[in-house]
């Protein structure tokens, strides 16, 4: 933002600075120009007043050794011309009074007016500037005075001034960027930094965060106000958040205690019972992790130190002989791959992750669906694999996204939150989601997870 208003501002403070420099320009070198003109207008007239009576008696001689006396003085050519203009004395030999400068400036002199004023002087021009004065004699116009100016030293001043007002020119413009033009653009855009600072803070967590509004414009105080709103209803939301999760666990934990002695005592009897059992271990863990999202019932270092890690292979194995079950109901095939052992984080939910992977494979993909175990580096890596129409380039870079799903997948029953849910529960345990297309078609989902160091196979 920033840069877009300094790109804005910049080019606006140049245009008015070159704006503001064309006059001077055209000042110094319409001054320049004029002061040589005025001066050798002066030496004409001294001609002009030298060639009156020379004109009427015909003795040019005289005239003519002022006019090379002037020109070794000057260096500046001159010669004098009677009515008809022939030219009767010069300080250099071969005039061409047809030239289209002096015929011009004769036309006018011995008109008896005196010409215009010659245009500036520009250094990327070049050619002398004509001055011609009448020689008049009782109102009769008898000849005329021209001086053939040399015009080079008149065109370096006006450079030389030219050079300098553009070095003031970009001092200047510098000048007001760092001086004006940046403060300015930091005071506008400084509410627009504390509000984006504030906006970091609330997805880092800081949901009390606020903006101040005071001494602002009206449309910023407005989004100020709206942003300070937005962030309170979401503090009270986490808040209520919590708060119902911590109720939440805290009843469950009570009447899971008592199912569980119950169902203890009714292992010994029947076989069912024990399953019964582990799917009330599996709800106290998940209790567990709502107290831990809660922040009210946070485990101590010492009781999660001692946990044994957990062998991902054996994990899967475990829960692949139901989901085998279920696929051959559907008549789909489950491949088992390779089943490598690996030490991960015993708190990964395993089966939460695979349930959600093995059914958008049967309902996203195309059999066989094939499930493995395998290390790579400090990683172990459970991929499942099907033969499906797969997903684009752009779709892969998507996956795990909250909500979204696919395009083809959209009319299919389902809410987006699967692999989401899958990429958080290895993201808990320092892993990762990872999504491509395999060779032959189809697609691989893998949750990559530390290996664990100390862990013996």
């Amino acid at each position: 933002m920033r840069r877009r208003l300094l790109q804005s501002l910049v080019p606006m403070v140049v245009a008015l600075a070159i704006v503001a420099v064309i006059p001077l320009a055209n000042f110094i070198a319409t001054s320049t120009s004029r002061t040589l003109f005025l001066s050798r207008s002066n030496d004409a007239d001294w001609f002009a007043a030298m060639a009156e009576g020379p004109l009427q008696t015909g003795d040019i001689a005289n005239l003519r050794e002022l006019a090379v006396r002037y020109q070794d003085l000057y260096d500046t050519p001159v010669f004098v011309v009677d009515v008809d203009s022939r030219v009767i004395a010069t300080s250099v030999s071969g005039v061409d009074v047809k030239q289209d400068d002096i015929a011009t400036a004769l036309h006018s002199t011995l008109a008896g007016r005196l010409p215009p004023e010659p245009p500036a002087l520009w250094p990327w021009r070049s050619g002398e500037m004509i001055v011609s004065r009448p020689v008049v004699n009782n109102g009769s116009v008898l000849g005329a005075a021209v001086l053939r100016v040399p015009t080079e030293r008149a065109r370096e001043q006006v450079q030389s001034g030219l050079l300098l007002l553009l070095g003031g020119l970009l001092i200047s413009i510098g000048a007001i960027i760092v001086g004006i033009v940046r403060p300015i653009t930091r005071w506008v855009l400084r509410p627009l930094q504390d509000l984006d600072n504030a906006t970091h803070q609330i997805t880092r967590g800081a949901l009390d965060t606020r903006v101040s509004t005071d001494g602002r414009a009206p449309e910023l105080r407005r989004l100020g106000d709206s942003f300070n709103s937005m962030a309170l209803s979401l503090h009270q939301a986490r808040q209520r958040e919590r708060e119902f999760v911590a109720d939440a666990s805290h009843q469950l934990r009570t009447p899971l205690t008592s199912a569980r002695i119950h169902i203890e005592g009714l292992s010994r009897l029947s076989p069912t019972a024990r399953f019964a059992l582990s799917d009330i271990d599996r709800l106290g863990r998940i209790v567990q992790r709502l107290s831990r999202l809660a922040g009210s019932d946070r485990p101590s270092a010492d009781a999660e130190g001692n946990e044994a890690p957990l062998d991902l292979a054996q994990a899967v194995k475990e829960r692949l002989v139901g989901w085998k079950a279920v696929y051959a109901a559907d008549d789909m095939e489950l491949v088992v791959g390779e089943m490598v052992p690996g030490g991960v984080a015993p708190e990964l939910e395993v089966d939460d992750i695979l349930d959600v992977l093995l059914d958008n494979a049967s309902k996203y993909g195309a059999p066989p669906v094939e499930v493995s175990v395998t290390r790579d580096g400090t990683e172990v890596v459970m991929s499942v694999r099907d033969h499906g129409l797969g997903l684009g380039s752009r779709d892969l870079k998507k996956v795990g996204e909250r909500f979204w799903r696919s395009a083809h997948h959209r009319e299919m029953p389902g809410t987006g939150l699967g692999l989401a849910i899958v990429r958080s529960e290895a993201a808990r345990v320092g892993g990762r989601v990872v999504a491509r297309p395999p060779i032959g078609g189809g697609l691989v989902i893998e949750v990559r997870v530390p290996l664990l160091e100390d862990y013996d196979a």
